[in-house]
């Protein structure tokens, strides 16, 4: 892989969507202090300003850097790495100034609520990117993949108690919705 590319992508987008993020993180910071104990809500906020920052991150939004993203010497599943590090790098960020702002309140929360949460973030924010390339039908599909993503990480964590087995599923669901956009973006948008 090349990585100054791939850098260059990385930065771009985050630099394009600085005003979605800056708002995503004092939402966090804000929710954060007045969040309830448990897994449900950092899971359910998180996953849900992940799924607003992939949304952000659409085709054509930004015709400039899609333009120059296309120029890049980048293979194609380099190029989806690239350009779906950005929204993920966003929502790390949010969930982390979440979890934050409730420890920083006091709430103790489990003891593994950040692998847990991030892992949710970033598996659901993927999910969500192959809606961002979609319209209609197809894009509502994905995002209540997205959505379920987020509810099962929940539901393994919390209702069924296993940490490891939701750290799996979650690294699975990213493993294959990375490959999923890397091919629709191939589809979609052919160089």
């Amino acid at each position: 892989m090349r990585a100054r590319p791939f850098v260059a992508i990385v930065a771009a987008r985050l630099y394009a969507e600085l005003g979605t993020i800056e708002f995503t993180l004092l939402a966090a910071l804000l929710v954060g202090m007045l969040a309830p104990q448990g897994l449900a809500g950092p899971i359910a906020f998180c996953c849900l300003a992940g799924i607003a920052v992939a949304l952000a991150a659409s085709p054509g939004r930004r015709p400039h850097l899609d333009h120059c993203e296309q120029s890049a010497p980048l293979f194609g599943r380099e190029l989806a790495r690239a350009k779906a590090s950005a929204p993920c790098i966003a929502a790390v960020l949010t969930a982390t100034a979440y979890l934050g702002a409730a420890q920083t309140r006091g709430g103790s929360g489990t003891p593994f609520a950040a692998p847990v949460v991030l892992s949710a973030v970033v598996a659901c924010t993927l999910v969500a990117l192959c809606a961002a390339i979609r319209r209609g039908l197809p894009r509502a599909l994905y995002l209540g993949v997205a959505v379920a993503a987020g509810a099962a990480a929940y539901s393994i964590a919390a209702v069924a108690g296993c940490v490891w087995g939701e750290l799996l599923f979650c690294a699975v669901a990213a493993f294959f919705a990375v490959r999923q956009y890397g091919e629709a973006l191939a589809r979609y948008d052919p160089m």
